[in-house]
C-alpha cells in the first residue's frame, strides 16, 4: 500500500478523524493485532463471536499509529493514537479498498472457481511474473476480508494484481468484483462445492457468473471448455470469451501428457506454436489450470516461451498434491480442503501415479454439502472403487456413506474401513501401509488430516 495520512484513510473509508493529526502519515490497514507493524492502521473488525474493539488499546504498542473503529467509546486511549470513526468497520475497509484501487495504474485478474482457483491464481501469478512485477492474494484470503486487504496490499508500482474470490452463499462475489474491478476474469470449474446453501447446482453457477458479467467489454474471459456449467453461463460475459481445454473452439489445449513420480509433462499447444511444459504436480486437472493461465499470459502480451517458464517455477502452497516419500511409501498430501469434484481429481491423480504397487486412499467427509450430503459422499466412494484402488479409509460424519458408495462400486467390503477422526485414522492407516503404496490424504480443512500427515511423515519425509 502506499502511504496514506490519516485524513485519507478517513475520507476514503467513508468516516472522520475525531483524534490525532489529519496529516499522520499511515503505512497499511491491518485487522490482525499478532502481526501489525510500525505505521499501521489497526482495522477493528467486530463479528459474533469477537470485537476487535477490545484490543484496541493495545495497539499502539505494537506499533500501529492510528486505529477504525466505529465505536468511540474505549476507555484509556494511548494519547498518540490516531482514532478514524465509521459507521461499520467492515464496510469501511471494503469502501477504501474500492477506492485505493480506483487510484491504481495496476490492471487486475479476477479467480474463481469451485476448486482449482487457488492453484489457478498460482500459476498466473507465476506466468506474470517472468515479465511484470505481479501481486497475489496470499493463501486463501479470498473473502470478504481477504479481498480487500489483498488490494490494499498494492501499490503504485505494480502492474498486475491477481485476485482470488471465493464464495459460500448467494450474493458474495459481486461486491468483490466491484471492488477489484478486473479486466480478466477466470473460472477454474463449477461444481457442487458449498451447495448446501444453494438450490442447485445452476445457482452456484450463476453466482460465478458475476465475475465474467461485470468484466469490460475490453477485457477477457477465460474458460474451460471441459466444464459444462462455463459452457452454460459463457454467454452472460461482456467480454470476447477464450476458451481452453478440449472442447471445439478452444484455443488452448494440451497433448502427449506424461506423469511421473517428480511431476507431469505435456506439450502445450496454441493455434499453430507448441511448447513442452513440466509442472511439479501429478495431478492431470492442473493442465487445465496451466492452460487457463497461459491465456492469460497471452493476453498481457507473453510469448509461448516466456509463459511455459513462468508455470514451470510454479510454487503451490502445501498440502496440495504434495508428495513425500516416507516409510518406503509414497504420500500424496492433498488434505487442504476437498469437495466432490476435487475429490474425484485426487483420487485419478492416485490412480495414475506411477510406481505404486498398492494404491490406498485416505479420504475425510467434505462440508457445506447440505442435504446432498450422503448422496455426494457415496458417489465419491464408488467412484474411488471404480479407480481400481486397494485400500479405502473413510474418515469422519460421512464416512459410512463412502464405504457404502465404495462397495456399490465394486470394492470388497474387506477393503474398507472407517474412523472417528484423523488420529483414528492415523492408527487405521499405519497398521496397513506397506512399502510402495501410495497413500492419498484428502479431506475437508474441518477433518484435521494434515496431522495424520505429519504423524506418518515424521523424520523420514524427503
Amino acid at each position: 500500500m502506499r502511504r496514506c495520512t490519516l485524513e485519507e484513510v478517513a475520507r476514503f473509508s467513508g468516516g472522520r478523524v475525531i483524534k490525532g493529526d489529519p496529516t499522520l502519515p499511515v503505512e497499511r490497514l491491518h485487522t490482525d493485532t499478532r502481526s501489525l507493524v510500525a505505521g499501521d492502521c489497526f482495522v477493528a473488525l467486530s463479528g459474533d463471536r469477537f470485537d476487535g474493539h477490545e484490543f484496541v488499546r493495545e495497539v499502539r504498542d505494537r506499533g500501529a499509529v492510528a486505529s477504525l473503529v466505529s465505536n468511540r467509546l474505549i476507555p484509556d486511549l494511548p494519547d498518540d493514537l490516531g482514532l478514524v470513526e465509521v459507521p461499520n468497520t467492515l464496510e469501511a475497509l471494503q469502501l477504501f479498498a474500492a477506492t485505493y484501487r480506483r487510484l491504481l495504474p495496476v490492471r487486475t485478474i479476477g479467480v474463481t472457481g469451485s476448486s482449482g482457483k487457488t492453484s489457478t491464481k498460482e500459476l498466473i501469478a507465476a506466468v506474470l511474473r517472468t515479465r511484470f512485477k505481479t501481486k497475489a492474494t496470499e493463501g486463501n484470503l479470498n473473502n470478504h476480508i481477504g479481498v480487500p486487504l489483498t488490494l490494499i496490499g498494492l501499490d503504485e508500482s505494480d502492474e498486475y494484481g491477481v485476485i482470488e474470490m471465493g464464495m459460500n452463499h448467494p450474493g458474495e462475489i459481486a461486491p468483490l468484483v466491484k471492488m477489484a474491478m478486473p479486466e480478466i476474469g477466470v473460472i477454474s470449474s463449477i461444481g457442487s462445492a458449498h451447495i448446501e446453501f444453494f438450490h442447485n447446482q445452476a445457482a452456484i453457477a450463476d453466482e460465478k457468473s458475476e465475475l465474467i458479467s461485470a468484466l469490460p467489454a475490453h477485457g477477457h474471459a477465460i474458460l474451460n471448455s471441459d466444464d459444462e456449467w462455463s459452457r452454460y453461463i459463457s454467454h452472460r460475459s461482456n467480454a470476447p470469451v477464450i476458451w481452453v481445454g478440449e472442447g471445439e473452439h478452444s484455443t488452448w489445449r494440451a497433448e502427449e501428457l506424461q506423469i511421473t513420480t517428480v511431476g507431469l509433462s505435456f506439450k502445450m499447444i496454441h493455434g499453430d506454436d507448441s511448447v513442452m511444459v513440466r509442472l511439479p504436480v501429478f495431478n492431470r486437472v492442473m493442465v487445465g489450470n496451466a492452460l487457463l493461465a497461459a491465456a492469460v499470459g497471452q493476453v498481457c502480451g507473453l510469448s509461448l516461451d516466456e509463459i511455459a517458464q513462468g508455470l514451470e517455477s510454479v510454487k503451490l502452497p502445501g498440502a496440495r498434491m504434495q508428495v513425500v516419500q516416507a516409510r518406503g511409501a509414497w504420500i500424496i498430501n492433498d488434505a487442504y480442503n476437498a469437495n466432490p469434484d476435487s475429490m474425484k481429481a485426487a483420487i485419478m491423480a492416485l490412480k495414475e501415479f506411477p510406481g505404486a504397487q498398492r494404491r490406498l486412499a485416505v479420504l475425510g467427509s467434505m462440508g457445506e454439502l447440505g442435504q446432498h450430503a450422503a448422496e455426494l459422499h457415496r458417489a465419491v466412494g464408488k467412484f474411488a472403487a471404480q479407480q481400481n484402488i486397494d485400500f479405502f479409509l473413510a474418515v469422519g460424519p460421512h464416512a459410512e456413506a463412502y464405504c457404502t458408495g465404495a462397495i456399490s462400486g465394486g470394492l470388497d467390503r474387506n477393503k474398507t474401513a472407517v474412523a472417528f477422526d484423523a488420529e483414528e485414522a492415523t492408527s487405521g492407516l499405519l497398521t496397513r501401509m506397506q512399502e510402495g503404496d501410495a497413500v492419498l490424504v484428502k479431506g475437508s480443512h474441518f477433518m484435521g488430516l494434515e496431522r495424520l500427515v505429519a504423524v506418518v511423515v515424521g523424520k523420514e519425509a524427503r
